[in-house]
């Protein structure tokens, strides 16, 4: 009913809430078209009214029929003659601590929406894509607004006074605050994200098979993240896609890539990413399987669980340089007397517990060309005729010829040397490849 009272009070005559009008029977075949169109509905609505304040649809919008928290004594200071005032918890924080704010499925409404009006227990906020106004702020909208503004690009973002962020354009960071919301249901990973993805589509020619994008041009997959901590798996999606777990991920480099990624059909053998493509904009295929063959360098590494505390003093380590994580390290041999030893992220928490393992590995990036010789490792697990994913190695400039200066090289990589012991960075002498390097063979897998 509160909603009802803003929209009559704004002067508009309908009123879209998607709980009510997509019928939630899952055999509806209209249900399925709706959420095709999410786009579509934020996008052209005048506005969309969220509800940062409550905590489910039965809460009410605050300052409507529902009280606001009592206003709190306005505390101000004096410094060098100008009045400081405290104007409430920053919209930022404010918005950023709701529970609209952690649902997976209001990620694209609050991205997709050209006007959004924020109820909070302080104040409204109002919000399109050129400004910002807020109730306990009193500056004209000839200021607030930035369509014209010169120099747009200059000005700093305050970025406690913005409720959402809108000016990063880059897919892959879209993913990573997704993948930081809650779904009730894990069959949800990909719809409530269909939005984003078909606005990529339709602006900056992105397709997607599961959820992972590819750019037309550029004719690789998205594939290369990583989980921060170990996640969860959904059983509704295959392992090589992020939709496929439960967790924050964290995008690495995809520009490069040193490896081959085709389609598996039931029928036709596998297709290429172009040919997809080519499929989507006619009709698109319906018998692909949730699979994608690899072709790339392949070999087995040794793993190797290392908890920092028990191990003898790290060499030439920078007290800036971040702690060093305790986990399952990847042993990648550079010579006979150097190691280089490679952060494992895993996807979840099965291998957690071993001291010792083997997995087999596929390289998706070897570095030679991006700009900071990010290395990328996709390690894997076998599973009868295919493969899943368990985790990946990225590191930066780890094999680079002469590594010895301190901010070549990030975490999470160290160096054994035989005579020295560990090592934050290594002399690295300038081999014909690294040892590990010379064991790959070319192969082609199937990944679900």
């Amino acid at each position: 009913m509160d909603s009802i009272k803003v929209v009559q009070e704004l002067d508009c005559d309908y009123l879209w809430v998607d709980r009510h009008c997509i019928n939630q029977d899952p055999k509806d075949p209209d249900k399925g078209e709706q959420i095709q169109r999410m786009d579509e509905i934020y996008s052209q609505a005048c506005f969309t009214i969220i509800d940062a304040a409550g905590v489910d649809c039965t809460s009410g919008l605050a300052g409507v029929n529902l009280p606001r928290q009592s206003d709190p004594v306005q505390r101000y200071a004096q410094v060098n003659g100008v009045n400081l005032t405290y104007l409430g918890t920053p919209p930022a924080e404010k918005i950023r601590s709701s529970r609209w704010a952690s649902r997976g499925w209001t990620y694209q409404e609050g991205i997709l929406s050209h006007r959004r009006i924020f109820f909070t227990n302080e104040q409204v906020i109002f919000q399109c894509n050129n400004m910002t106004c807020l109730e306990s702020f009193d500056i004209p909208m000839s200021i607030l607004h930035q369509i014209k503004a010169p120099n747009l690009k200059m000005k700093p973002m305050l970025r406690d006074f913005e409720p959402l962020v809108l000016a990063d354009n880059n897919l892959g960071s879209h993913l990573m605050e997704f993948s930081k919301r809650d779904l009730t249901y894990d069959k949800d990973s990909l719809n409530a994200f269909l939005g984003i993805l078909n606005v990529y589509r339709r602006e900056k020619d992105y397709f997607h098979f599961h959820g992972n994008p590819f750019q037309g041009e550029k004719r690789c997959m998205i594939n290369a993240w990583y989980h921060i901590e170990p996640g969860t798996r959904k059983a509704d999606f295959p392992s090589w896609s992020w939709t496929g777990w439960k967790g924050a991920i964290k995008m690495t480099s995809y520009e490069n890539p040193d490896h081959d990624v085709k389609l598996v059909t039931e029928a036709e053998g596998p297709i290429t990413l172009d040919e997809y493509k080519t499929a989507c904009k006619e009709n698109p295929p319906q018998e692909i399987k949730p699979a994608i063959e690899m072709t790339g360098k392949m070999t087995t590494l040794s793993f190797e669980l290392i908890k920092w505390g028990s191990e003898s003093i790290l060499r030439n380590r920078d007290i800036n340089e971040p702690t060093i994580q305790d986990g399952p390290w990847a042993i990648l041999p550079i010579t006979t007397d150097i190691t280089c030893y490679s952060f494992l992220y895993l996807d979840n928490e099965a291998l957690a517990g071993l001291y010792q393992f083997k997995l087999p590995i596929i390289v998706l990036e070897f570095g030679t060309i991006s700009q900071d010789h990010n290395l990328i490792i996709l390690v894997l697990r076998e599973k009868g005729d295919h493969f899943e994913r368990v985790g990946l190695i990225t590191s930066r400039d780890a094999f680079k010829y002469g590594n010895k200066e301190k901010d070549n090289q990030p975490k999470p990589t160290v160096y054994k040397d035989k005579g020295r012991g560990w090592m934050t960075r290594a002399l690295i002498p300038k081999p014909e490849d690294p040892i590990w390097e010379q064991e790959l063979k070319k192969e082609t897998i199937v990944l679900k």
